[in-house]
């Protein structure tokens, strides 16, 4: 259970981090469409979570076939991971550090900060 608990809090992290580093598209994606979260907060849907952390986290598709074979509600596989929380709340309250840095000149921008004036 050590691995699943261990697991479960590297997939929150990315969580974390993808919402920081997309808080402005997710805003408006929320406008349109967010779940009640059980601290009266509010998240994207289970199906866009779901996407989400299956992209960041490619080992999480071994284990989301047999989940998914016992329970197909989406709702319950986020849940299950520990994501049915509002993670706005989880970032401003300051309980998820950074792990990943925007800033960082390693990483590659597919698009430039600012569009450049001619």
């Amino acid at each position: 259970m050590a691995f699943f608990e261990s697991f479960i809090s590297v997939i929150r992290e990315k969580w974390l981090d993808y919402v920081r580093n997309n808080r402005t598209w997710l805003a408006l994606q929320m406008d349109q469409t967010s779940v009640r979260t059980p601290e009266g907060g509010r998240r994207p849907s289970s199906l866009l979570i779901l996407g989400v952390v299956n992209a960041l986290e490619p080992k999480l598709s071994n284990l989301m076939v047999p989940f998914y074979q016992l329970n197909s509600d989406e709702d319950a596989l986020v849940e299950v991971l520990g994501l049915n929380f509002d993670p706005e709340m989880a970032l401003d309250d300051g309980r998820a550090p950074s792990t990943l840095d925007a800033q960082n000149a390693d990483d590659p921008h597919l698009l430039p900060d600012s569009p450049e004036m001619s």
